[in-house]
């Protein structure tokens, strides 16, 4: 057991979840501007091996693992998360103009699933301000995720969506590695089901191809089993060079097919989207699905789930390019990033 499960956790879990998000974020951000406490984070966190360097959309990364969008929405923390062993970061999601997100409560904890459940409703703090603090140099990529603005007086209805996906497209793309679209915000009740109309993903991408696009492009996708939607998207997607690759984002509410031991009845006081190991098995029956369909020929980004060298070297060998975690932080702290690393070296064994 590390420091973090027998000292730190059961300080953190005493508070709110949104609280306890808050203060780590603060105490990272803190930290992060030192340049001392940095270089111990990275001696302490990180395990660098030829053999799990590898690329993301064609950008060269130390490790195939990285750090989800939702956990540093503002980029505040990037200098010290980018010395905890990730080989790429992605913040967000970031909006075009600031948005206040969901009423409080909206973060909660599962312990006995080790999972979360989010209904933030995509707080941050603007494109414009998020850009400043990605100026000079950083640790490792990183990569935005970009959201259409969250205002419920202005919900998702037509060509104003892509124009608000447009103008932070223009104003944070040079400040990015790559950059991964949010299509279905599930914790955003009247944005999500904007892109089931396939045709809007193809005016979306038209738009942004007027912007000029110089980065990877990353379509996150509102989560289906249904092959044929899964095909028409990768054929709008084949249609527009700078599409570099697929995500799959979380589903929203409490969907049947959650793998569950707690009582779903304890959930109902949870209104939000559930991470973590429940929806690991319906996760990746949509990464295999989705690799049959495009090949080799994208960049496949896969989360939920993943606890263990185990559970990321199942969703590399089901075809992820690379594999993202959030959720692992809260139950298992930094700890837990090299201690997948090493396990996957196990694996490669």
């Amino acid at each position: 057991m590390s420091v973090y499960e027998s000292t730190v956790r059961p300080l953190l879990f005493r508070l709110d979840a949104e609280r306890a998000h808050n203060l780590t974020l603060a105490a990272s951000e803190l930290g992060g501007r030192s340049s001392v406490v940095r270089r111990v984070a990275q001696r302490a966190f990180t395990l660098r091996d030829p053999r799990l360097e590898t690329t993301l959309a064609g950008i060269p990364v130390a490790n195939p693992l990285g750090l989800a969008a939702g956990f540093d929405k503002n980029a505040r923390a990037v200098r010290m998360l980018g010395a905890l062993g990730f080989g790429h970061l992605e913040i967000g999601s970031v909006s075009a103009d600031a948005s206040d997100g969901n009423p409080k409560p909206r973060l909660f904890r599962v312990p006995q699933d080790e999972a979360i459940v989010v209904a933030y409703g995509v707080p941050n703090e603007g494109a414009e301000a998020v850009r400043e603090r990605l100026a000079g140099p950083r640790p490792v990529p990183v990569g935005v995720n970009l959201v259409k603005t969250n205002d419920p007086a202005k919900p998702a209805a037509g060509p104003e969506v892509y124009e608000d996906y447009a103008a932070s497209f223009s104003v944070l793309q040079d400040r990015a590695d790559y950059v991964a679209l949010n299509l279905s915000c599930p914790n955003s009740a009247a944005d999500r089901d904007f892109f089931d109309d396939l045709t809007r993903i193809d005016a979306l991408l038209a738009r942004l191809a007027e912007c000029d696009p110089r980065v990877p492009l990353i379509l996150k996708l509102k989560p289906t089993r249904d092959a044929g939607v899964l095909r028409e998207i990768v054929a709008i997607a084949d249609g527009h060079p700078f599409v570099s690759g697929f995500a799959i984002n979380l589903p929203s509410g409490k969907p049947d097919f959650l793998d569950l031991t707690v009582a779903r009845d304890s959930l109902d006081r949870m209104p939000g989207a559930v991470g973590g190991p429940p929806v690991e098995a319906y996760v990746n029956a949509i990464l295999g699905t989705l690799k049959g369909i495009t090949g080799d020929r994208y960049t496949l980004i896969a989360a939920g789930g993943v606890m263990s060298g185990e559970a990321a070297y199942t969703k590399l060998q089901l075809g992820a390019t690379n594999v993202q975690l959030y959720t692992g932080l809260v139950y298992h702290g930094p700890a837990l990033v090299k201690r997948i690393l090493a396990e996957l070296l196990e694996r490669m064994d």
